[in-house]
């Protein structure tokens, strides 16, 4: 064989290695079967309440239901969590201290907010295979909050527009933007019901934040973007405005929440609430909350706490994650939502 040949058929082999080597690299982040086809609103997730929150040395007297510590958010990521719910304050300094209660119960796993979110874009850039990752994140503005702290700001629209923006930097290109879902629908609520959400395989790996409050600082928040054009957070809306695309709904009620599912929203519902469920191991809020069709679910036990009970949650057959049970696909397999073997590089 001339040398000439010999070399032009290394290179080809070379290249052929690499080729195979890119296309491996492109599965293993998370080329699922139904990418194409399966929407981001046709999967459910577990979320964790108060995700931040690290139980007092000594617990408050007045306030037994913060008797809960959770993992950092990347271990809860490792656990299958896929959703956070976040408090934070405004502080004098131009950060959001992320918090339950100033001074009486102020330890968190994470703080102040950006520190949260670059956590969560550290875990999702190393496994890019994920299902999106949903973050409810709340501004406090309590009474009480400027009462334990008086040096806290109130969330007026320039700490909305600053808190806005730390959104937007901290999650970069991973972050899933409300214009980026409504594309060239009249308004958010009209694309979600309408055409319809991105499908997985554009959601895949990214990160989905709502400003989880309602009265005046979402409608500050929405002033001057009814449609939520230019934000980096969507809200958790009425269901009848045209910022509406993710709904809260507490208390598991089956009948409106599948209503809301099958209409194009995403729901976000509660598994347990104030460890009542947790203390007298009753499961059935939270069977009701997984039977409803609600994408996002949410506990304060993504593990069972020994001090408390056998109580947990966890999305049944998921991996972690499944598809929903209202309005996904019949062919729709967990492993299609997110599979464990695809979700490193």
């Amino acid at each position: 064989m001339h040398r000439g040949k010999r070399a032009a058929l290394v290179s080809l082999a070379a290249a052929v290695v690499v080729v195979a080597a890119v296309s491996g690299a492109a599965q293993s982040a998370g080329a699922n079967r139904l990418d194409s086809k399966l929407r981001t609103n046709q999967v459910q997730v577990l979320a964790t309440h108060n995700s931040y929150h690290i139980q007092q040395d000594v617990p408050i007297a007045s306030s037994p239901t913060t008797q809960y510590t959770h993992a950092p958010l990347d271990q809860q990521l490792d656990l299958g969590v896929r959703g956070f719910e976040i408090d934070a304050v405004n502080a004098p300094d131009g950060q959001f201290p992320v918090l339950h209660s100033p001074v009486v119960d102020n330890t968190s796993n994470c703080t102040p907010i950006a520190q949260c979110l670059q956590v969560t874009r550290t875990w999702s850039k190393a496994h890019p295979g994920h299902a999106p990752i949903f973050i409810l994140l709340e501004p406090k503005d309590d009474p009480i909050d400027h009462v334990l702290d008086p040096q806290l700001r109130t969330f007026d629209a320039a700490g909305l527009d600053q808190l806005d923006a730390i959104v937007r930097s901290s999650l970069g290109r991973q972050l899933i933007t409300p214009d980026s879902v409504r594309g060239e629908a009249k308004t958010l609520r009209r694309a979600v019901t309408g055409r319809g959400w991105p499908t997985l395989g554009k959601t895949r790996g990214k990160v989905l934040v709502a400003l989880n409050t309602g009265g005046p600082i979402r409608a500050t928040y929405l002033q001057g973007h009814p449609s939520l054009e230019r934000r980096a957070m969507f809200v958790t809306a009425d269901e009848r405005s045209p910022a509406a695309a993710v709904i809260k709904v507490d208390d598991p009620d089956e009948q409106r929440i599948q209503q809301l599912v099958k209409g194009g929203f995403i729901v976000r519902t509660r598994a347990d609430a104030d460890l009542v469920e947790a203390r007298a191991n009753d499961a059935t809020r939270r069977d009701l909350a997984l039977r409803s069709g609600a994408q996002i679910v949410s506990t304060d036990f993504e593990v069972a706490v020994p001090t408390i009970g056998d109580y947990v949650v966890q999305i049944p057959g998921g991996t972690p994650a499944r598809c929903d049970p209202v309005n996904a696909p019949k062919n729709c397999r967990p492993s299609d939502v997110e599979n464990p073997r695809q979700l490193k590089r």
